[in-house]
């Protein structure tokens, strides 16, 4: 399994491979950060932007286990919800994260840098798990469990939970390797 991070626009660098170097300690895979992509991103509803544009924007994946994720400042949306953390396009084998309601806005500047890396390795996670067609977990502690609030991620673990890692095991890239 081979996962890019992409910075998009403003989001710093370090912070993204801060991310990196964090889910190569939780996950097996190779896992890459890509210099920044520059977005202009139109339509801007309310100071949000519908995260299916951005997915249009990141490369597109071009065999099951390579993926994408877009690391953003901008707060993202999809129809239906008033804000998103993330949203993955599975076809595309891309996702994308956003760090704007990520951000804790009380407490010291590194504990808030701390919760911030923590919950953004979450939610990378996460939207990864979704474009390898992991669905929403029932485990309230698994990474796949859905997030409406910060209480939410804080919550759960950087972690698959057994039932999600058995669901992952079944992937064609794996399958292969016992043959």
């Amino acid at each position: 399994m081979r996962l890019t991070l992409m910075p998009l626009d403003s989001v710093p660098a370090p912070l993204v491979k801060k991310v990196a170097a964090r889910l190569r300690r939780i996950v097996p895979w190779t896992i890459k950060t890509s210099p920044p992509l520059t977005c202009q991103l139109g339509g801007k509803q309310q100071g949000q932007v519908d995260a299916r544009e951005v997915l249009l924007l990141l490369p597109e994946g071009e065999r099951h286990n390579v993926l994408t994720v877009g690391i953003t400042d901008d707060d993202l949306m999809v129809p239906g919800l008033d804000f998103v953390y993330g949203h993955a396009m599975p076809e595309r084998r891309t996702g994308v994260v956003s760090l704007h309601r990520l951000q804790s806005v009380s407490g010291p500047p590194a504990a808030r840098q701390k919760a911030l890396l923590e919950r953004a390795c979450k939610e990378v996670l996460h939207e990864a798990g979704h474009v390898l067609d992991l669905v929403h977990c029932q485990d309230f502690t698994c990474v796949m469990h859905y997030s409406q609030t910060l209480h939410d991620t804080d919550a759960k673990r950087c972690a698959f939970c057994p039932k999600c890692l058995i669901d992952l095991s079944r992937m064609p890239e794996n399958a292969d390797r016992s043959r």
